[in-house]
């Protein structure tokens, strides 16, 4: 008969194990400026003049990003990090003293959003891609992704979410907020994201998603029209003119010779194929990080969340991409 195994046996023996989770987050690590966002953050955190002693920055800002990766609430966080070893390892603490409380973890959270740092954190990660020569510029894509918010009014303030807005996407109703993305052409990183309330119209929100220095945008068939528009970026940078590609309705080609929409089939694989770059993003911040559905109501606190998400997307596409170059 075996004996059974202490418990401290057991965790020694759990700690060492290798899983994906493990895995993943020694690549998240590895891969995020820690030193730079401390940096950042640092003149907007709280010094600790009066009261307790704060907690570490870096451990607070480890706590935010372990919150996005796995999409979990404040309490839960403080939870998983005393539960679990590899969020452990990741905050670097070695005792539940060490961990803070939801409470502290959300007002962390809030600091952020009310200073805009999120979004900061954001142009950082983009201002290191760049100067590794991994967003070029030279073409742009535009797409967006619903996130669904709760439309129950079982609350406390008995409503729904205000900014949230409805509208319908083929024959299903949805909820909620849209997440627009300006996404390098060569690269397929993030470059540009605006977030509104679902029922606003792609092709409004083009211009804020351009950088100005364009040849080609890409876009779907929900951007048709989008160069014609007052507000539209027409020209770049060095004055040429920009090339909107966005694909066609089938409407439009139904009436069309057997060989003619041969070929337009043909050209519109091509932009689709280009425009497939755009999903790997979205399918890592809904796949991977299993942001699906809203956590926090309010249009700031929804943008705060999804520049973080992107930013923290586009570290882990970069090494990807470096790793399998």
């Amino acid at each position: 008969m075996n004996k059974q195994l202490s418990l401290s046996a057991i965790s020694d023996e759990l700690a060492q194990a290798k899983t994906r989770k493990k895995e993943f987050l020694e690549q998240m690590n590895k891969i995020i400026p820690w030193g730079e966002w401390v940096s950042l953050v640092e003149p907007c955190y709280y010094k600790g003049e009066r009261g307790n002693k704060p907690f570490n920055l870096e451990l607070m800002l480890r706590l935010h990003v372990l919150q996005n990766l796995y999409d979990i609430s404040d309490m839960k966080t403080a939870d998983e990090v005393i539960d679990s070893h590899a969020f452990a390892w990741f905050c670097g603490v070695e005792s539940s003293n060490q961990v803070p409380d939801g409470d502290t973890i959300g007002r962390f959270r809030n600091i952020l959003t009310e200073n805009g740092l999120q979004k900061k954190l954001f142009g950082q990660v983009l201002a290191l891609l760049q100067a590794k020569g991994l967003i070029l510029k030279k073409g742009t894509i535009v797409d967006s992704t619903i996130i669904n918010a709760p439309s129950s009014t079982k609350n406390r303030e008995k409503k729904r979410d205000p900014d949230a807005h409805q509208t319908k996407k083929g024959n299903e109703w949805r909820f909620g907020y849209k997440a627009h993305i300006g996404v390098d052409k060569d690269s397929g990183l993030v470059h540009k994201v605006v977030v509104t309330g679902a029922n606003v119209h792609d092709v409004t929100v083009v211009s804020q998603l351009l950088t100005g220095e364009e040849e080609v945008v890409h876009g779907d068939s929900g951007y048709i029209g989008a160069e014609k528009r007052e507000d539209a970026i027409t020209r770049n940078k060095n004055g040429r003119r920009i090339k909107y590609k966005t694909s066609r309705r089938p409407s439009q080609s139904k009436n069309n010779s057997v060989r003619s929409q041969a070929q337009i089939k043909r050209r519109e694989h091509e932009k689709s194929s280009v425009r497939a770059k755009v999903e790997h993003v979205f399918g890592i911040v809904k796949g991977l990080f299993g942001y699906r559905k809203t956590r926090y109501r309010g249009l700031r606190k929804q943008t705060a969340k999804l520049n973080m998400m992107f930013a923290l997307a586009n570290l882990y596409l970069a090494d990807k991409r470096c790793v399998t170059a």
